[in-house]
């Protein structure tokens, strides 16, 4: 072997040793392998998600469409998911599963980033400065790894018309400047939608009882709908003809179809509630005893905590929802766990 051969095969190896130990954007710190993704994304959100199966299947066939695409090397756009739902009903700790399932060290990994609108540009003024700085910093974002996932939080308080400038990295690009798009996750979280989508979910209640069976593409239509039209809800709700839009209201990105998908997050049932306490009260391994050694105190123990759960039952509607979803579950334990299993004895 001459001496280019030596300094090519000490180059190889010497990546092959810094990926042991540093994060790269490649395999195994990437999950690129669709089958184990499906597999791993399945078992998670059996484990952890409730009350949202069509979420689910939405997620799951775009994600694995996507990664397939990216493993042939044919990808065709980046995968842009549009999370749409009320409060606590599981958007953001989607966003940290699907890290989880995708890179090795889940949302610890730097290839996760979670972009909080609001504190991000609470000190921009102008809506041309706002644009510049999310310009930048997808670029600098993609430029270290063209594989990540970036979360936009927030997107709904977005003043109107900035989040286009996202355009070029969500069409059909193979490249924009030197950078490929194509193979980045970009994921929209946001409350708009929330009231269709409830209404909805009644509608498609009074159907069929199971929520794989709903109609994935008319909750699709809704939300996009929705989302684009914010502006006249807003003006609605305010009486204010001159109220302006906010993050997707009349966005080129919905215009020219280059969100993959809306995703609904359904409002949760009380028995969806009922399993996010169930986790929570696993999690704690000393509550987790005491009701194994006695199954009534969980029964009288929950029947304390269902009264302090804010419900509602919609117009028309056959079901019962949380109004909070599970958002405010580990709190109201919280208020009640310690005085209940560990009285104060007089």
């Amino acid at each position: 072997m001459g001496a280019a051969g030596l300094a090519a095969a000490g180059s190889s190896i010497g990546r092959s040793v810094y990926y042991q130990f540093y994060e790269g954007c490649n395999s195994p710190w990437i999950n690129q392998d669709p089958d184990a993704l499906k597999a791993s994304l399945n078992s998670e959100w059996s484990e952890t998600v409730y009350g949202q199966d069509l979420a689910l299947k939405v997620i799951r066939n775009m994600l694995i469409s996507h990664v397939k695409r990216i493993s042939a090397g044919k990808p065709k756009k980046a995968l842009v998911l549009s999370f749409h739902g009320g409060i606590g009903t599981g958007k953001t700790f989607v966003g940290k599963l699907l890290a989880k399932v995708l890179y090795l060290k889940g949302e610890h990994s730097t290839f996760v980033h979670r972009l909080h609108l609001v504190d991000m540009l609470s000190n921009v003024k102008t809506a041309t400065e706002k644009r510049i700085i999310i310009k930048n910093k997808i670029n600098s974002i993609v430029q270290s790894c063209n594989r990540p996932l970036i979360i936009f939080e927030e997107i709904d308080k977005l003043e109107e018309g900035v989040i286009d400038v996202l355009f070029p990295y969500l069409d059909e690009y193979h490249r924009v400047g030197d950078v490929d798009y194509r193979n980045v996750i970009f994921i929209f979280s946001s409350n708009v939608g929330a009231r269709e989508i409830s209404h909805e979910t009644c509608a498609q209640f009074n159907k069929t009882k199971y929520i794989g069976d709903f109609d994935a593409e008319q909750f699709y239509s809704i939300v996009r709908q929705a989302s684009y039209n914010e502006q006249l809800h807003q003006r609605r709700a305010s009486s204010d003809s001159s109220s302006h839009g906010s993050g997707f209201t009349s966005a080129k990105l919905i215009k020219h179809c280059l969100i993959s998908s809306f995703v609904p997050f359904l409002p949760l049932q009380m028995e969806n509630v009922l399993q996010c306490i169930e986790t929570n009260l696993n999690e704690r391994n000393d509550i987790k005893k005491l009701i194994e050694k006695n199954r009534d105190l969980k029964l009288q123990f929950l029947n304390l905590l269902i009264p302090k759960i804010s419900r509602i039952r919609p117009p028309g509607c056959n079901k019962t929802f949380s109004v909070q979803g599970c958002k405010r579950i580990s709190a109201i334990i919280d208020m009640e766990v310690d005085s209940f299993f560990y009285p104060v004895k007089d």
